[in-house]
């Protein structure tokens, strides 16, 4: 299965400014670790919400967003875990360019 999603970076940028619960909501506590480490997290951020949002078309499933996590991989790669479901072995990819990040998933049973 595959999925997809690209997120308009600016309006991102405004949900987590104007709602402090949203992130707890959508990013895990490792995930936050790793973007209090970058200079400015916000593309880091809106790459990992549109990975959920493509593993989560891709499994045709109602994870919640912190159910996911995309951590870094030691040469920067996203790492995908879809906690307590090993089963879904995903391949992602990520990027952004000015105001959009996207993300790109296969996933594999």
């Amino acid at each position: 299965m595959i999925g997809t999603d690209i997120v308009y970076i600016p309006r991102l940028k405004k949900m987590i400014d104007n709602n402090p619960s949203f992130i707890k909501k959508v990013y895990t506590k490792n995930e936050l670790a790793i973007a209090n480490t970058i200079k400015d997290p916000v593309n880091f951020l809106a790459t990992r919400f549109a990975a959920k949002e493509a593993i989560i078309k891709a499994t045709n499933t109602k994870f919640d967003f912190n159910e996911i996590e995309i951590l870094k991989g030691d040469l920067g790669e996203p790492i995908p875990t879809i906690i307590n479901h090993e089963e879904y072995k995903i391949d992602l990819s990520l990027s952004y360019d000015n105001n959009y990040a996207i993300a790109f998933c296969i996933i594999k049973y």
